[in-house]
């Protein structure tokens, strides 16, 4: 395999991941979106006006610690090498976490684990090929999808080489659109059979993203070698 195909096999099954812990975050935990900030800072403003101030500060709290993930992200990925397999390991064990929490708790409170393992996914597994493309939520991913294809017919025929690109960016896109509500489909499937305990199931994919990466380590191990035999 090629090295950016294994770049791209890896966002997308992170992808899968995303979408399966977006869904399982709106079946348990009463509607809350627990990938992104956008529902949470405009129920943080609809709380503020409405007087409702320890639902604010519970609202405050999953922002702060959505932040936090951020920052500790940018930093460790200048100074780890191996971030990535990290964050897989990091993930698993608050996957592990989220699936015993029980339904009486404040779902946002609920879902503070996965506030921060999402927005830490996203800062490591932040794109492909030398795309920008999110697995933890889709639309930037449709915007791109739908641009790439559109810049794709409207150009003229004789014109191969940025048709072929666009074209490139556009699958590209699609699927982590694709593999991201794969991901959603099958947490929306498991639901009703496993419960709260669904989000167990997200380490399947987290488990095929790391045997790729390991596999990718281990084939710039032996090009290092051959290089090294080489000179």
């Amino acid at each position: 395999m090629k090295q950016r195909n294994l770049d791209v096999y890896i966002h997308h099954t992170m992808a899968v991941c995303g979408g399966f812990l977006g869904i399982y975050a709106i079946l348990a935990r009463f509607n809350v979106f627990g990938s992104a900030q956008t529902a949470n800072l405009i129920g943080l403003i609809r709380d503020l006006v409405g007087g409702s101030f320890i639902e604010v500060a519970i609202r405050l709290g999953a922002c702060i610690i959505y932040v936090i993930a951020i920052i500790l992200a940018t930093i460790l990925e200048k100074r780890i090498k191996r971030i990535q397999m990290i964050t897989i390991v990091l993930e698993i064990v608050v996957v592990g976490f989220l699936g015993m929490i029980p339904t009486t708790i404040n779902p946002i409170v609920a879902l503070y684990p996965m506030f921060f393992i999402t927005a830490f996914q996203w800062c490591i597994f932040k794109g492909a090929k030398g795309y920008a493309s999110s697995t933890i939520f889709s639309t930037n991913n449709i915007k791109q999808t739908v641009v790439s294809f559109t810049e794709y017919y409207l150009l003229e025929e004789n014109k191969e080489k940025e048709r072929k690109e666009k074209l490139e960016k556009a699958k590209f896109f699609g699927g982590s659109l694709l593999a991201f509500h794969m991901g959603a489909l099958c947490s929306a499937l498991l639901y009703p059979l496993f419960g709260i305990q669904t989000v167990w199931w997200s380490i399947v994919p987290l488990l095929f993203s790391m045997a790729f990466i390991l596999y990718q380590e281990s084939q710039e191990k032996n090009m290092m070698c051959m290089e090294s035999i080489v000179k």
